[in-house]
């Protein structure tokens, strides 16, 4: 909602409850300081939150609802500050009048505050004593607002007494939004009996010009002659008549050049058109309710004129590809209408007196229209010739604006989205670090570092060659299910996965970011791998610690490595394990025991190739200091 509802708000509960008591109520609703500005959108649910919070630091009894009524009278009362009020003198001479022409205002209020979400309201009944009002919106909780609203209005306005009754309101419906229905119980006599003034049937006295050239009428009167519908269809060129079950069952002499054979005729119209304005289900029984309030529908595509086709079939000689590229921008043109919905009971048909809405000559000669097509009643060849824009193609390019607006920024997120999961494919090949240095430009080779003392890990699938020989499907199956394993454990203990070759799977503590406790996280991670893997498939593994470099290898597939005796022995120390079993270096034991809690047993001397005898030793457990081990 925009500023200025909470503006009306602010400047009322100063008047009559005090400055302290507005700053106590900002304060609360976490508004602290905040001076609204009339023209920024605020959300929707702060005029709730104010409401909550005026009950509980006004304590005066009221309730919510009360003070929402409360906001709407505010606002009707603060509008004349913006000169607002002269729209609703000029409404009507009834309070009837004003309710009919809601929307209209709400129209024209929407070229001031183009974010504006209005409601919209419609009668659908009147009598002597009242009106059914029926109030469609996007938000839920604001009939109090409202009904604070018509109270002032018709108070202040036309000096009447309203009593409001809400009815049963219609299930929440995503395309309509909320619709509710109230009973509004006022001295509505003096507008039913001039309605019924205007309703009488109209008499025609017959016209004689005496020979001294004065004007009378004879005492035989004779009705009005009864108008043709072609008759109505040439004054209306672009009108739309259409049976209950939305079927077009004639159109206006320009629809029928801009639609040829009659392309419009017979078909159903929410195919060939949607309204615009009220925003609503396109059913009979709504556009029934609209016969007082000004609509806009828009037909889409507008079609050539048989003109237009003669200039094409002309132009088909020249570039096939110019011609198809504006034709594909003339269907785009939409043609819009706007006028009013009446019901024919003779026809048992709706009919749409209308007319376009057309910004300039440019726009009229791509929908192949003329001057000569627009009526001579109403101000359309006016604006079309001094280039003026109507409010609703002004809005409806707004809308369309914001539309392209809101398609780019889900192709932002969109982006960003993607822009992860790249980054998150490129971190499990790189580390973040080597990553983020070799998108500055960084050459590959300049990312090759030493380290002086890291841990790596190798861990096997011992005996998933047997399992390849019986079933290859099951063998993938069980590896892709270990490893992803290995991978959610690695995630919680400061270690890098290097990569996983055929049934091996590398493990590095210390690198790409140094750290004194490598050997300890590695070694906690491993236990961990040991303890939940309950599959058929035995793991072979071991570890050693020493010294290594690392870099990015390669271009087309580059890839994080590390070099170095470290790794060879690391991998010799796999190699020599025993299903089950944890295998780690003399190097790897002697730094792991500076660390409380880890259980070792002594394998003993065992001979590497290309390193010779080695002294080498099992990791047990860890023993945690409550007694309980991993």
């Amino acid at each position: 909602m925009y500023g200025m509802l909470l503006e009306s708000v602010q400047h009322f509960i100063q008047l009559e409850y005090g400055e302290e008591t507005w700053l106590a109520i900002l304060e609360s609703v976490g508004y602290r300081n905040t001076v609204f500005r009339t023209h920024h959108i605020y959300p929707d649910e702060l005029i709730m939150k104010l409401a909550d919070a005026a009950v509980t630091l006004v304590a005066n009894g009221s309730t919510r609802q009360d003070f929402l009524r409360f906001f709407g009278r505010c606002f009707v009362r603060y509008f004349s500050h913006y000169g607002y009020e002269k729209f609703i003198k000029v409404c009507g001479r009834y309070f009837c009048d004003f309710l009919t022409g809601i929307d209209n205002i709400h129209l024209q209020m929407r070229y001031m505050y183009p974010k504006m979400v209005s409601p919209s309201m419609y009668i659908s009944h009147e009598d002597a004593e009242g009106v059914l009002l029926h109030y469609r919106t996007t938000r839920n909780g604001f009939c109090p607002y409202l009904i604070g609203q018509l109270h002032q209005i018709a108070h202040d306005f036309y000096g009447i007494q309203l009593a409001v009754e809400e009815l049963p309101k219609t299930p929440f419906n995503k395309e309509e939004g909320y619709q509710f229905r109230f009973r509004l119980n006022f001295d509505n006599r003096d507008y039913m009996t001039g309605r019924s003034a205007c309703n009488g049937s109209l008499e025609l006295g017959r016209i004689n010009i005496s020979s001294r050239g004065s004007v009378s009428t004879t005492a035989s009167e004779k009705a009005l002659a009864s108008l043709s519908s072609s008759i109505l269809m040439q004054l209306f060129p672009f009108t739309l008549v259409f049976r209950p079950d939305l079927q077009i069952i004639a159109v206006g002499r320009q629809l029928k050049q801009m639609f040829p054979d009659n392309a419009l005729v017979g078909q159903a119209l929410p195919d060939v058109a949607r309204v615009r304005r009220p925003k609503l289900l396109f059913t009979w029984d709504n556009l029934y309710s609209l016969q007082k309030v000004l609509c806009e529908m828009e037909l889409l595509p507008a079609i050539r004129t048989a003109r237009k086709n003669a200039r094409h079939l002309a132009a088909s000689k020249a570039d096939s590809n110019a011609v198809a590229n504006k034709e594909a921008k003339e269907e785009n043109r939409r043609l819009m209408l706007q006028g009013q919905l009446r019901y024919l009971s003779d026809w048992n048909a709706m009919i749409f007196l209308c007319n376009p809405l057309i910004n300039n000559l440019e726009d009229m000669d791509g929908m192949g229209l003329t001057i000569n097509d627009l009526s001579l009643h109403g101000h359309g060849r006016d604006m079309v010739m001094a280039g003026w824009q109507h409010n609703s193609r002004l809005e409806d390019m707004y809308e369309r604006a914001e539309e392209r607006s809101q398609q780019l920024q889900q192709t932002y997120e969109l982006q960003d989205e993607w822009k992860k999961r790249g980054d998150k494919l490129l971190y499990s090949m790189i580390p973040q670090s080597v990553a983020d240095i070799l998108r500055s430009g960084t050459d590959p080779v300049d990312t090759c570092q030493a380290f002086e003392s890291i841990t790596v890990l190798f861990v096997e699938l011992a005996n998933i060659d047997e399992i390849t020989a019986t079933n290859p499907m099951e063998a993938v199956s069980c590896m892709n299910a270990v490893f992803s394993c290995f991978d959610n454990i690695i995630d919680q203990h400061n270690v890098y996965k290097v990569e996983t070759v055929g049934k091996v799977y590398m493990v590095v503590g210390g690198a790409p970011e140094t750290n004194e406790t490598h050997v300890k996280d590695v070694a906690m991670g491993i236990l961990q791998m040991v303890k939940d893997t309950k599959m058929s498939v035995h793991i072979r593994i071991g570890f050693h610690t020493g010294s290594a470099v690392a870099g990015v290898v390669g271009k087309k597939m580059p890839r994080y490595c590390f070099f170095g005796d470290t790794i060879n022995t690391a991998a010799r120390m796999q190699t020599t394990s025993l299903p089950g079993k944890i295998h780690i270096s003399q190097n790897s034991f002697c730094r792991l025991h500076n660390f409380n809690g880890f259980v070792f047993e002594m394998r003993g001397t065992v001979f590497v190739k290309g390193k010779g005898d080695m002294k080498t030793h099992w990791l047990l457990r860890y023993q945690v200091p409550d007694g309980n081990s991993t």
